[in-house]
C-alpha cells in the first residue's frame, strides 16, 4: 500500500508540513510505504485548457508536477495540504488542483481507479475556524467526483505561527489516527 502527502505551504515544517507528516507517520505505522512532496521547491505550471489529457492518459506539460500526478493516480491514499489564504488554498495548491483535470476523461468521468482515500489538511491564520471552511469542503467535492474517500478534514485554526501547531496536541492526534485510520 502506498500513501502519498503534498503540502501546499510554502513554510516548510510549518502547520500544514507537520500535520500532513503525522498523518503520513500514522499511515507508515499502519504498513503504508509513504513519499511527501512540498510543491514549493517543484517547478511547475498550471492548467493550459488545451484538452490534450481527453484524448491522452496524463497531461501534455512535462514538468515537476508530472511525475506528481502519476503519483496520486498510483497512490492507495493521498494526504493534501495547504494553508487558507484569502479564504482559499495557496496558490501552489491550487496550480497542482487545476492539473488534476487530466483525471477526467472525455466522458467528464474520473480516470482514477476507486477506492482511493483522502486526507485534507488546513491551517489558517483566523481565529474563527468554520469562516474558513468552504476551501476545504469545495475540495472534498472535487475529491469525491474523482473517487477518493475522503476520510478525515483536519482544520487548524490561529495557525499563523509556523510552528503554532506545536501546541496543539489535539490536532497532532487527530492528524496521527486519521493516517493509522487509512
Amino acid at each position: 500500500m502506498k500513501a502519498i502527502g503534498i503540502v501546499g505551504s510554502p513554510r516548510k515544517n510549518g502547520n500544514v508540513d507537520r500535520l500532513v507528516q503525522e498523518v503520513l507517520d500514522g499511515a507508515e505505522e499502519a504498513g503504508y510505504e509513504i513519499t511527501k512532496y512540498n510543491l514549493n521547491d517543484l517547478s511547475y505550471s498550471g492548467c493550459q485548457a488545451c484538452d490534450y489529457c481527453k484524448s491522452h492518459e496524463n497531461c501534455k506539460i512535462d514538468d515537476d508536477l508530472s511525475g506528481l500526478l502519476e503519483e496520486i493516480r498510483e497512490a492507495d491514499a493521498v494526504v493534501f495540504g495547504s494553508p487558507i489564504y484569502f479564504l482559499l488554498f495557496s496558490g501552489q495548491f491550487k496550480l497542482m488542483v487545476d492539473r488534476m483535470y487530466s483525471f477526467i476523461d472525455p466522458g467528464f468521468r474520473s480516470s482514477l481507479a476507486p477506492g482511493k482515500k483522502a486526507v485534507i489538511v488546513t491551517s489558517q491564520g483566523n481565529p474563527d475556524l468554520p469562516a474558513l471552511e468552504k476551501a476545504a469542503d469545495d475540495f472534498a467535492e472535487v475529491l469525491r467526483f474523482l473517487g477518493f474517500e475522503v476520510a478525515e478534514i483536519i482544520r487548524m485554526e490561529n495557525g499563523g505561527a509556523p510552528d503554532a501547531v506545536l501546541e496543539r496536541k489535539d490536532l497532532l492526534d487527530k492528524a496521527k489516527s486519521a493516517g493509522l485510520a487509512l
